[in-house]
């Protein structure tokens, strides 16, 4: 392994705390490195996260946009791979509270989701989603039914990542798909992360960093042939996707990694990051006379507050689904509320970090609390300058 990017002290993106436990959280610094054999980009820790994802809650179900995209993923699949299939299977990992698979039913699917956060499954399986309370391993077959032992398709939604040994997973959904069956993955895109400098998406949580070279390598290295990343159009997906759909294939294929030149676009992207951190510390210096309000308390919002040196010229944070109430940040120990704080305690701006949903944000605040459009900025405006 080759490091070429290092964060220092970075908390857990979704260790929120009380506040009689602040400054007990969890920081260390954040190690990426280029494999110098398959280029891929890596965490260099590999990091106990089971205790973790057992307490895991993190959920879209309250986003429009996030909604549609689900409709549309589950829509495109039917039409373009399983349009003459009766009740195709599909298996999802990392099902979380069960609305993409929801999806997968109302296009005929038979589905079955397997998800390691107890409360994540509880609800999905209130909602008529089976889900198993457990991780994708190599005993996972075990435990299935006889009406879920192989599968037409699976799909895996910003989960895929989070896999530290991600071979033995796709060797194990290689075993449970039937011939010709389909892989969805999606995972952050690292050349979009390259290109806008999101910094924040390196996080403890994350084993592997894939673009669209690396990604086809590694699943040609196991078997499985990449069919498209265009299944959904950028305006169709949510933000830093990076969709792939692929084929089981009885053999490997032959795909080439420049490894070298995954390293130079990551360690120039390592000073990058540097800039970044400095024009977002500078812009709340500037601002240090106005209110500040920062809008997602998930990974963008969390770990790059955690990287500033002024976070504390924030009021507040708030998210349109906080993990609970009276929390605070991990490291920079700000107050997470949800988004009625705002209609109470007023921004004068509202940096908003979960970018992919803009417009929707931007539409709820003026109807809901009177904001302008001029009281918005999006976190890119900052990281891509």
């Amino acid at each position: 392994l080759k490091e070429v990017i290092r964060i220092e002290k970075m908390p857990f993106t979704d260790e929120f705390i009380t506040k009689d436990f602040i400054g007990t959280e969890f920081l260390a610094d954040i190690e990426i490195a280029v494999c110098l054999n398959c280029g891929s980009a890596q965490n260099m820790h590999d990091t106990d996260m089971d205790a973790y994802y057992n307490e895991y809650t993190y959920t879209v179900q309250s986003s429009g946009f996030a909604i549609n995209f689900m409709k549309l993923l589950a829509g495109r699949i039917k039409e373009n791979y399983f349009k003459n299939n009766t009740e195709p299977k599909i298996l999802e990992i990392g099902s979380g509270s069960g609305e993409q698979l929801l999806e997968f039913q109302k296009e005929g699917f038979k589905t079955l989701g397997i998800e390691p956060s107890e409360k994540l499954s509880d609800y999905a399986n209130t909602i008529g989603i089976k889900t198993l309370t457990t991780f994708f391993d190599e005993n996972t077959t075990g435990i299935l039914d006889n009406d879920f032992k192989t599968f037409d398709a699976v799909v895996t939604s910003y989960t895929f990542d989070h896999i530290p040994r991600p071979v033995e997973v796709l060797k194990n959904i290689h075993s449970i798909l039937n011939e010709n069956g389909i892989l969805i993955i999606e995972v952050h895109n690292l050349e979009l992360i390259r290109k806008r400098n999101e910094f924040c998406l390196f996080e403890h949580e994350h084993y592997t960093y894939l673009n669209e070279n690396t990604m086809t390598s590694l699943l040609a290295e196991n078997k499985f042939e990449m069919l498209t990343y265009n299944l959904l159009s950028n305006d169709e997906k949510r933000a830093n996707s990076l969709l792939v759909v692929a084929r089981k294939s009885e053999n490997k294929i032959q795909h080439q990694v420049n490894v070298q030149e995954e390293i130079n676009l990551l360690s120039h992207l390592n000073s990058e990051i540097n800039k970044s951190i400095e024009r977002i510390d500078q812009w709340l210096i500037r601002n240090s006379d106005k209110k500040i309000v920062a809008y997602g308390a998930g990974g963008r919002g969390i770990m790059t507050i955690a990287a500033l040196k002024n976070f504390q010229n924030f009021s507040y944070i708030v998210d349109k689904n906080p993990k609970a109430t009276n929390i605070y940040a991990p490291k920079s120990h700000l107050p997470v509320f949800n988004i009625d704080e705002l209609g109470k305690n007023k921004a004068d701006i509202i940096l908003i970090f979960s970018f992919g949903y803009y417009n929707e944000i931007v539409n709820e605040l003026h109807n809901k609390f009177g904001y302008n459009a001029n009281q918005f900025i999006s976190i890119l405006e900052l990281l891509e300058s």
